[in-house]
This record gives C-alpha cells, sequence and structure tokens, in this order.
C-alpha cells in the first residue's frame, strides 16, 4: 500500500518537475515566436479588434482605412486597389506587406506606446485606434501613371529630386487586396508575378539609359565634353552603319544617322551610339566603372521604407577581370552586359543628375498624425550621397536636355518646358521576345522637379513606347505644380 502511494508520488513530483522545465521554454525562449504566429488565435483576436489607422495620400485621398461591422470586428478597404505594390495588404492569414508592414507600429497605434500602455488595453480588453500615415504619393499623378501604363506590364516611378519624395509609383500588373486570401495562391502561381512590386523589386537590363551612368562617371573623371567620335562606315549597302571590335567581338552602331558621324559626346549620347560608350566605358577601366555604380546605388538595397532588390552591375565574380573582360566593361557601359536594374534605381539615377550630383534618400512616408490631425513626425529630406560632382552632374543634364532636344527621346519634349531625359531599348536575352522599352528623365531642366522611370517590358523601342508615357507622366506632374 505505502509502496503504491509512493510511486504515485514520485510520478506526479516528477511530472510537476518535467512541467517546471518545461514552461520557462516555452514561455521565455518560445514563446515570443509562439505568440507571433499567423494562426495564434489571441494574436488574430487581438487584431480583428484593432482599428487601423488610415493611410493617405499626400493629397488627402483614403488608400487604405478601416471599417467596424456590428460585431465589433474590422474590415480593412483599400478605395485605391491599382496602389496596392506601395500600399500594401493587412490579412489576419497571411500578416502584412508594403507600407501595412513597414509602418505597422503605427497603424495598430502602438507606435510610442509604453509597456503599461500595452497591458491596460489586454487586460481591459480595449480596442485600438491606430495613427494615420500620410504617403508622399500624389493620388492624381498616381492616377495618370496607371492610366498611362494601362496594360502593359510594366512600372513608373516619379521622385522629386530636391527631397527625395515619391511622388508616384506605379506596378502592373497588380493585385487586388480586398481579394488577397480569396486569391493567394493564384496570385502566388502566376507567372505575371503580380505580388511584385516592379518598381522596387522588378530586374531589369537598363539598356541606353545606362549611359547615364557611364556619361556622368566619365565627365566626372575629366572626359572633355568637345571629345569627337569618328568610325569607318560600312559599304553604302550595307546594314549596319559601323563596327568596332573588342577582340573577337563586334560592337554595332545601328542608332546614330550615318551624317552624324563624327560626332561629339552629346551627340553620341543623343543618338545612343555604343561604339562610342564602349569606349568611353575602357576609358574609364572597372575600378573606376565598379566605384561610380556604387556610388549611385548599384549593389545594396536603396534606402527606402518598403523591400527594394539590389541593383546589379554584374552576378558572376570575375566579370570586369576575366578572359573577356574587356567586352563585359564596354557591353555594361552601353547598358547591356550582366546589368540588372529597378525601376526605382533609374529614376534614382536621373533624380541624382537632376539635383546637381547628389542623390537625396528617396522615400514614402510623409507623416505620422493621430486621426484628428495631430503630427506625431515628419521626415525630414536627407541626402544620401555625393555621386558626382556638380560641373559633372551640369554637363551631364545639358546632354541629357540636348538628347530630347535633337536625339533619340525628341518625342518625350514638353513644348514650352525643357526637358532632358534618355530612351533605352534593353535586349533581355531570349530572340523570342521583344526588347525591354525604357525612359527616364527630368522636368523642367532649369530647376528640376520632377524626375521619372518608365519601363515597359518587352514593348520594344524606349523611343515608340516608353518615352510617350514619360512624356505624359510629366506633363501631369507640371500642371498639378508640386
Amino acid at each position: 500500500m505505502h509502496s503504491s502511494i509512493r510511486t504515485t508520488a514520485v510520478f506526479f513530483i516528477t511530472l510537476l518537475l518535467l512541467l517546471s522545465l518545461a514552461l520557462p521554454y516555452w514561455q521565455i525562449i518560445r514563446g515570443p515566436e509562439l505568440l507571433a504566429r499567423a494562426d495564434n488565435p489571441r494574436l488574430v483576436e487581438e487584431e480583428r479588434r484593432i482599428v487601423r489607422g488610415r493611410i493617405l495620400s499626400r493629397d488627402g485621398m483614403e488608400l487604405a482605412r478601416s471599417q467596424v461591422d456590428d460585431k465589433g470586428y474590422v474590415k480593412r478597404t483599400y478605395p485605391y486597389p491599382a496602389l496596392a505594390p506601395v500600399v500594401g495588404y493587412a490579412s489576419a492569414r497571411y500578416g502584412t506587406g508594403g507600407i501595412e508592414a513597414a509602418a505597422n507600429a503605427a497603424l495598430r497605434g502602438q507606435e510610442g506606446a509604453t509597456l503599461a500602455d500595452t497591458l491596460r488595453r489586454q487586460l481591459l480588453h480595449e480596442s485600438t485606434s491606430g495613427d494615420d500615415v500620410v504617403l508622399t504619393i500624389d493620388s492624381r499623378l498616381q492616377k495618370v501613371a496607371d492610366e498611362a501604363l494601362g496594360q502593359a506590364k510594366g512600372a513608373i516611378v516619379v521622385l522629386d529630386p530636391r527631397n527625395g519624395e515619391v511622388l508616384a509609383m506605379a506596378s502592373h500588373p497588380y493585385f487586388d487586396p480586398h481579394r488577397l486570401e480569396a486569391d493567394w495562391d493564384r496570385l502566388r502561381a502566376d507567372p505575371d508575378r503580380p505580388l511584385l512590386n516592379r518598381a522596387t523589386q522588378g530586374l531589369y537590363a537598363p539598356g541606353s539609359t545606362f549611359k547615364t551612368v557611364t556619361l556622368a562617371a566619365a565627365l566626372d573623371r575629366g572626359l572633355d565634353p568637345s571629345t569627337v567620335f569618328t568610325y569607318t562606315l560600312r559599304p553604302p549597302d550595307a546594314q549596319h552603319h559601323g563596327w568596332w571590335h573588342v577582340n573577337e567581338f563586334k560592337i554595332l552602331c545601328e542608332n546614330h544617322p550615318s551624317n552624324n558621324s563624327p560626332f561629339d559626346l552629346a551627340g553620341a549620347y543623343a543618338w545612343s551610339c555604343n561604339i562610342a560608350f564602349a569606349a568611353i566605358g575602357l576609358r574609364l577601366g572597372h575600378n573606376d566603372y565598379v566605384e561610380y555604380a556604387r556610388r549611385f546605388g548599384l549593389g545594396s538595397p536603396l534606402p527606402l521604407e518598403i523591400p527594394v532588390e539590389p541593383s546589379l552591375l554584374f552576378h558572376t565574380p570575375d566579370y570586369f577581370t576575366g578572359g573577356e573582360r574587356f567586352y563585359a566593361l564596354a557591353s555594361t557601359a552601353f547598358g547591356q552586359g550582366e546589368l540588372a536594374v529597378t525601376p526605382l534605381q533609374m529614376a534614382l539615377v536621373a533624380a541624382t543628375v537632376a539635383n546637381d550630383g547628389v542623390a537625396m534618400t528617396p522615400h514614402l512616408v510623409s507623416q505620422v498624425r493621430t486621426a484628428d490631425g495631430v503630427v506625431l513626425r515628419t521626415t525630414a529630406p536627407r541626402p544620401w550621397r555625393t555621386v558626382v560632382g556638380q560641373q559633372a552632374a551640369l554637363m551631364t543634364k545639358a546632354i541629357m536636355v540636348n538628347s530630347v532636344d535633337s536625339g533619340w527621346a525628341q518625342v518625350a519634349a514638353i513644348k514650352g518646358v525643357p526637358v532632358g531625359g534618355k530612351t533605352g531599348t534593353a535586349e533581355t536575352g531570349d530572340p523570342r521576345q521583344p526588347p525591354h522599352s525604357w525612359f527616364i528623365g527630368f522636368a523642367p531642366a532649369d530647376n528640376p522637379r520632377f524626375a521619372i522611370a518608365v519601363i515597359k517590358e518587352f514593348a520594344g523601342y524606349g523611343s515608340e513606347e516608353a518615352a510617350p508615357v514619360g512624356r505624359k507622366v510629366l506633363e501631369a506632374a507640371l500642371k498639378l505644380g508640386q
């Protein structure tokens, strides 16, 4: 009898000891992880009762808001679904994305809240009202960008080069955040990748728009802007105007009219001559080229509140030092090679030139304020880095204006307004597909307030497809007069 009691006592004591050892593990070590799980019933219930703050455009349009139903549960609605790649989503099942994730603490009313505040709300089951987040996006300009891009796959980014504000950011195709949970599996499997923000995460060969980086870097390193380029033309009945040999490779120059040879640096840029820019790239050398590419932001994510994919100068480790290093550098200098850049990166290139060589920190959040309008914090303009000297930037700016005045970018010209710009027609590596169509630029050139990058995937020539879109958006920006 006593033996069975002792056995039972030992069993329960052992069980209590095991429980006492397990509790710290599950409560302290694994506790935060379990609490943060999306399927945690307590967390799901808490989220349903939080009235998230609104997300607003700079001109006051509601981009996200919360509505409370008869049972006290909160539903998140998005009045302008086309901006979903930026605004993001708040889902009980799939968490948050975009600005909903970046400003989650403010939108949940937890930014600056003390531990005592949090505990009191939890103990008393008080509902939480979040703060409003105001974006730099102008909804009127955003609508123009979305309409101009239309059904094409691609992206548009508009920056204020003076302060880094993102005034418009379009990415097509996009998803409807209201149907995120119902369509999640289909969206993830969709080959068109509507969940991808092409403006910040899409990587593309930039084509001739990247000649802007080559140009600015070379001028900063002392290239004489009056340099003349002369190349031997093929016979009159030949298909191509000229060629240049780099080792065993031929670089063709089909872009510039034959009567422009010889031509100066401005002409080489305006008519997008690959031969001239291959020569400029080789003159710079791979060390300087890598240095300036990094100054512009390639190789690391650009600073922004939402996820940004790093733009790449190359991905092969010995690309600029291996056996084909000369062709690698030459082809990179005119915008091909292994380059892979985001539209945000190219908009920042244009903005940096427009802002006298200084890249401002791009940002989407203008301010956080309470529901009754009390401003809690404001994002102040902040220089990110000086990329090139002012003189090199001014010369690059003038050459970009000439490109719109008398080059392939003429279609981007706006009557009565000086515009700087560059088109690009980027080979994709797939001979079955047309090239990507690019345009980057800024306006007004004498006091730039808007910088833009446009890409239309597999659309053809930049001068025919992307540049007209760029002109339309810049015209609208100028009329809105930020």
